[in-house]
């Protein structure tokens, strides 16, 4: 009697799964006849496992043209030292985004990772301290507050205001999901666990590498400060074409945002960190967006009262935490008056003189 495992090696595997067992099988030169023959009935078989074996392909592309990287050739490598199969071969854990999952040797699966709950799953109580953060952790800063943890691994990583982190290490691989907010990881190099973190559909994947992730409404930004880190969609089943893996270099970001392709671009790296240290950095922003970005790190509600008036432009380093000083500040830049309602909020509308627009200098800070 013919066993199915042996006529069908992928029977019980997702599309993903299946499309990485193939690719890492075909780089290796494992394929005998019924091999070949098995591969291209389960390729025939649909759309969707033709589309998954393009995306996982592509994804080993990438660490094949990128030789000279000891990053990504590193990860290539994790891959390609998983066991080859005897008979079936099932991923010990294959992640949902092909591109993870071919960097760490396929051993992610986010029903082992314990990765279940959402924002308002409870925060552990840690202290700064690597044997205080179990391997299974969630971790979360609250509104206005920064805190920097080390992980178990020796990883540092901090958390912005209102951040909140799922952690989930494995034998073979160090996985992070950002659930809300905004950190920064400090990545320690161990080339046989790679270090991903997975946002909004996106995953990112890095060895030794400094790097930040912020999640908004629609929104997911990655900035590059050392290294390499790949980019990849993270989720499966999305119909939305799949974007190619992106390799990051320093001083670039990578933004994925609902109905607009996803871009990269160069960036200010000190600008874009300056809330470690508890300022943000304007450049001609719209008074609307300004308000949106202070008011991540206080409980004091800001609010533009007209469109003309969020339609003003401000420049300038403000301290964050402090509402009624950032409006002051305000008044004194643009033709702006301020308001102090019963409830604790702050306005901004704009006054009768509108003709003369005052803007600071990006240099101006605050003290």
């Amino acid at each position: 009697m013919i066993s199915l495992a042996r006529t069908n090696p992928t029977l019980g595997m997702t599309a993903e799964e299946a499309a990485v067992y193939w690719v890492l099988r075909r780089d290796r030169d494992e394929l005998s006849a019924a091999d070949q023959a098995a591969f291209a009935a389960w390729l025939d078989a649909s759309e969707a496992h033709a589309r998954a074996f393009r995306k996982a392909n592509g994804v080993w592309d990438v660490f094949d043209q990128a030789e000279a990287d000891p990053h990504l050739t590193a990860l290539r490598q994790a891959a390609l030292a998983t066991p080859a199969p005897r008979r079936r071969w099932i991923p010990a854990a294959v992640g949902a985004g092909v591109a993870a999952s071919l960097a760490a040797a396929a051993l992610l699966l986010p029903g082992q990772l314990g990765l279940t709950g959402g924002p308002g799953a409870p925060a552990a109580e840690v202290a700064a301290r690597s044997d205080a953060v179990p391997a299974v952790a969630r971790l979360a800063t609250a509104r206005g507050e920064r805190r920097t943890i080390v992980l178990p691994d020796g990883t540092r990583v901090t958390l912005n205001t209102d951040t909140a982190i799922a952690l989930a290490y494995t034998p073979g691989a160090r996985h992070v999901r950002l659930m809300r907010g905004q950190a920064l990881f400090e990545v320690a190099k161990d080339a046989a666990r790679p270090f991903s973190v997975e946002a909004a559909g996106r995953r990112v994947t890095a060895l030794g590498t400094v790097f930040e992730v912020r999640l908004d409404p629609g929104r997911m930004k990655v900035v590059l400060v050392e290294g390499r880190v790949v980019v990849d969609r993270a989720a499966a089943g999305s119909e939305l074409p799949d974007p190619a893996p992106t390799v990051l270099k320093p001083g670039q970001a990578l933004v994925a945002e609902l109905g607009v392709p996803q871009r990269v671009a160069p960036v200010d790296v000190g600008s874009e960190l300056m809330w470690r240290e508890g300022y943000v950095s304007l450049e001609d922003t719209p008074l609307a967006a300004a308000v949106a970005e202070m008011s991540r790190y206080t409980a004091v509600p800001i609010r533009v009262l007209d469109e003309e008036t969020g339609r003003m432009r401000v420049s300038g380093v403000f301290r964050t935490g402090d509402a009624e000083r950032f409006a002051g500040l305000v008044r004194e830049l643009l033709p702006v008056r301020v308001e102090r309602l019963a409830d604790g909020s702050v306005t901004l509308a704009r006054t009768a003189d509108t003709a003369a627009t005052k803007k600071s200098s990006p240099a101006d800070v605050e003290n």
